[in-house]
């Protein structure tokens, strides 16, 4: 494992932007935002997948390769996200703080 990469995860996951309001369902926005990390990398991977030719691994192409492919970039997609080294889900969950914040000081 690269020290690098562990010693930003370490210090992305504890240390939250100062400025970040806080959100009436810290959890939901924290799993929402997980979710669209896992999707936004599971399509910019299919992407990158699109333009390779068939494979052994998936068992030399064939009708059933484009969605069991599919399947195994979204799960990579999942578990990058979950690994927090992108950093997309945690400034997703900012944005969405922000917006419930700038929802409250609005008047009614």
């Amino acid at each position: 494992m690269d020290i690098a990469a562990a010693t930003f995860r370490a210090t992305a996951a504890t240390s939250a932007a100062p400025s970040t309001p806080a959100v009436p369902n810290a959890t939901a926005a924290e799993k929402v935002a997980k979710e669209f990390e896992a999707m936004l990398v599971g399509q910019l991977m299919e992407s990158m997948f699109a333009g390779m030719r068939e494979s052994p691994l998936f068992g030399g192409g064939g009708p059933a390769e484009k969605p069991w492919r599919s399947m195994m970039l979204q799960e990579y997609g999942k578990a990058i996200a979950d690994s927090g080294t992108l950093g997309i889900g945690r400034m997703t969950h900012d944005e969405i703080a922000r917006l419930y914040a700038s929802q409250a000081e609005r008047p009614s």
